[in-house]
């Protein structure tokens, strides 16, 4: 009982543990339609340890996982519109401007039988940065709209 006990255990830190390192995204296959499917997983999970970890000087998994997201979102199916409503929003600062697009592949990925629209898709990803930042934990200096926003 001990042993399958320890083997659970190790399983688990391990599986966590791998789920945190995304410095090995560059040798991830994306040169095909196909890969950049298979890689839908890959960057919803990119895309949610952003969204749950805090903001840190020099973290090369925030920044591993955002390249990836970034180069994948150059190739994939799906269409983003970068607009100035979004460019308002992040106003300047690259960790949110990042993560905004990371919300947009994880509201599109996750919404595979939903065509939405930009309205629809800026909507989801607006609230997800306006509770992202209402955290203070998470290390993120909100800008003018963001903190208008946590106000209404």
């Amino acid at each position: 009982m001990k042993k399958n006990l320890f083997a659970l255990l190790f399983t688990v830190v391990t599986t966590f543990s791998f789920a945190q390192n995304f410095t090995d995204l560059n040798d991830y296959p994306l040169s095909n339609v196909e890969d950049y499917k298979n890689a839908e997983t890959k960057v919803v999970e990119c895309a949610t340890y952003l969204f749950s970890t805090p903001v840190k000087k020099d973290d090369l998994n925030r920044l591993s996982a955002t390249q990836f997201i970034l180069k994948w979102m150059e190739g994939s199916d799906y269409t983003f519109n970068i607009d100035s409503k979004m460019t308002e929003l992040t106003d300047g600062n690259t960790d949110l401007f990042g993560m905004y697009l990371a919300g947009m592949s994880k509201v599109v990925i996750e919404s595979p039988n939903k065509k939405l629209n930009d309205d629809e898709i800026r909507s989801e990803v607006t609230n997800m940065l306006v509770a992202y930042c209402k955290d203070a934990s998470n290390n993120v200096k909100a800008t003018k709209k963001l903190k208008q926003l946590m106000r209404e």
